[in-house]
């Protein structure tokens, strides 16, 4: 199984033993230094402009891409040869393009040797880049294919945890207190949902001041299993450290009646959130959540929050009905079918208080599913 995540400063001398591995130049690491290329200067671009995505197989670093916000340039992709042909090279493509034009940036470009022949040159061709001109390397180009929009990016740490996470914010209006609206598994909807056109449609449909939106990233597959299943230090960091931070980042979000949003296990980890967190999430959108994670102890958890003031839509797919799976990652063992858990907890918080909406729509577990009804959900949960 192959695990991707953004780069952090240790993984640099994996980074280099790849492009060593990769790089078609007999004077390896010299060649690189002659360039300005050695671990403190790529350190320092991760600090000044630049980000990056790893590919992990079983422990073992196989492929990374990095990326320049600034100007817009892809700067390096680099795959193991013997993990090539298994998609790596192209989801590592995917987050570098997809993170620049999530900077505003409606081309961007790459650098690649001249020869025409060349497997880099076809494999960009396939991906959509065109040929730009040609100097001493080739220069490609790629077009944004969706809504140009612009993120803020924001390392956010907690001053009382050792939880960091990356926040990409959208602000909303600088004049008129408004709501926030906050989305755990952040990159899932601005880059693979494409959620941000939507979100700004309804904003202009609402008859309220422009909301701002804040979405929350993942380290990796493996960490969603650790933050989202009801964990206390990072529901303390969303509730209580990012929302601080939020605040005076932002300082015309008002005191209290904002939505939470997530999906799968993010889903989980928001009904989890707007009810140990009520002064803050008074709306909840809940995609599919797994609530088939302990779900009495999550039935008695949410009885404990009697009365629930929060409004709650869930939704789940009629063909989300298998039971008794082994979830990669972490190894967790789901006893009880998606369907099940979703009706389960709806009932439960119903009961207790809540106002609850259940969406059963007709389909799998899906971005797809979950973009269909993103506007109809928030719709309602902000009437």
């Amino acid at each position: 199984m192959i695990i991707y995540r953004q780069i952090i400063e240790t993984d640099i001398p994996a980074l280099f033993k790849i492009r060593m591995a990769t790089w078609e130049n007999a004077d390896g690491a010299e060649a690189l230094a002659a360039l300005g290329i050695n671990p403190a200067s790529v350190l320092a671009r991760l600090k000044n402009g630049y980000a990056g995505w790893i590919a992990f197989c079983e422990g073992e670093a196989v492929g990374f891409s990095m990326a320049n916000r600034l100007n817009g340039e892809l700067w390096v992709i680099a795959v193991v040869s013997s993990f090539a042909g298994k998609g790596i090279g192209k989801e590592l493509m995917r987050q570098a393009e997809s993170w620049l034009f999530s900077h505003g940036w409606s081309e961007i470009w790459l650098t690649t040797p001249r020869d025409e022949s060349s497997r880099a040159v076809s494999f960009y061709h396939h991906l959509g880049w065109v040929d730009w001109k040609i100097e001493s390397d080739r220069y490609l180009k790629k077009t944004n294919p969706r809504s140009v929009i612009k993120l803020e990016e924001h390392m956010v740490r907690g001053a009382n945890s050792d939880i960091s996470r990356l926040v990409r914010l959208q602000r909303g209006s600088s004049e008129e207190p408004h709501r926030l609206c906050l989305f755990l598994d952040g990159e899932h909807y601005w880059r693979d949902m494409d959620a941000l056109p939507i979100l700004n449609a309804l904003c202009e449909s609402l008859d309220h001041p422009r909301m701002t939106f804040a979405f929350v990233g993942h380290l990796s597959a493996a960490a969603r299993h650790v933050d989202y299943t009801c964990n206390t230090a990072y529901a303390h960091f969303i509730g209580e450290e990012l929302m601080a931070w939020l605040k005076a980042e932002v300082p015309m979000i008002q005191n209290e009646g904002h939505v939470i949003v997530g999906l799968s296990l993010s889903g989980l980890m928001a009904t989890y959130l707007s009810l140990n967190y009520p002064h803050h999430f008074g709306c909840c959108l809940s995609q599919s959540g797994s609530h088939w994670w302990k779900p009495e102890w999550f039935a008695e958890m949410s009885r404990a929050c009697a009365p629930i003031p929060a409004r709650f839509w869930l939704s789940v797919g009629d063909r989300e009905t298998e039971t008794d799976v082994t979830h990669s990652h972490s190894g967790m063992l789901q006893e009880i079918s998606q369907i099940a858990g979703v009706k389960k907890v709806a009932e439960v918080l119903e009961n207790n208080g809540g106002t609850v909406h259940l969406h059963l729509y007709n389909g799998e577990h899906s971005l797809f599913a979950w973009r269909e009804e993103l506007s109809k959900a928030l719709r309602w949960l902000l009437s």
